[in-house]
């Protein structure tokens, strides 16, 4: 059986956390202020689009964009994930996410589902929701702005959604989901919204988090847009607090 791309913890997250992404943009059924992918040109070259209201780039797609084997590793992962969807294969879809899982198993307690990417069926949700109650020792969470499948979806006790601000479905959130995260274009923007900013992803499992928390803006922005101007003070006051 070919198993799904995983890797093991990143700059955000430890060794414990076990990864998986999918392409960014294009498997996010609700993205809108942070809508990015990329797509192959005529010439083979990698390119950004961005969606009509996107107000801040994807740190993800812009990954996509400057390292060849993350687009090609999230690619990949769609397609051995997708042939088990486009088949209505709910048996096989939960024993490869399974199998792929327990390969890497040693010393994780926690998974990351999609450090890019979404859930874009619900088929591929189902079956991460029956690999989490295989898998009662682990944590499972994810950010979503695929909403609308999760409307009165039960999620196993291990498994966790943060509603991610910034979708085509945020007025579903209120009413309908207690833990949320939202980005922010400074601390400042998140001490007047009355929010936590996570750092290690701890706010999207534990009870910190269970009423909403902020995620500081990063990654590559437009020139000359708001959000790269707001990037740039974050950066500098990021480096002022490293010579204190």
């Amino acid at each position: 059986m070919n198993l799904l791309k995983m890797s093991k913890g990143n700059k955000k997250l430890p060794k414990d956390t076990l990864i998986l992404s999918l392409p960014a943009g294009k498997t996010c059924l609700g993205a809108n202020e942070c809508k990015a992918f990329v797509e192959i040109d005529k010439n083979n070259k990698r390119i950004l689009k961005r969606g009509n209201e996107c107000l801040f780039t994807c740190f993800a797609a812009s990954e996509e964009l400057r390292y060849p084997n993350v687009y090609k590793s999230r690619k990949y992962n769609f397609d051995l994930i997708n042939s088990y969807v486009l088949n209505n294969d709910l048996k096989g879809l939960t024993e490869l996410i399974n199998e792929s899982i327990r390969a890497k198993k040693k010393n994780i307690n926690k998974v990351r589902i999609h450090e890019s990417g979404d859930f874009y069926h619900p088929l591929y949700l189902e079956a991460f929701k029956n690999v989490a109650g295989m898998n009662k020792d682990i944590i499972f969470y994810c950010y979503s702005k695929s909403l609308k499948l999760f409307l009165n979806n039960i999620l196993p006790e291990n498994m966790f959604l943060t509603c991610s601000y910034g979708g085509k479905y945020d007025y579903l959130i209120k009413d309908n989901f207690k833990r949320f995260s939202k980005v922010v274009f400074s601390v400042e923007e998140a001490l007047r919204l009355g929010l936590s900013i996570d750092k290690d992803d701890s706010h999207c499992y534990l009870d910190k988090g269970k009423n909403g928390f902020g995620l500081l803006l990063h990654g590559m922005q437009e020139s000359g847009s708001v959000a790269a101007e707001a990037l740039k003070v974050i950066n500098r006051n990021k480096k002022q607090l490293a010579q204190v």
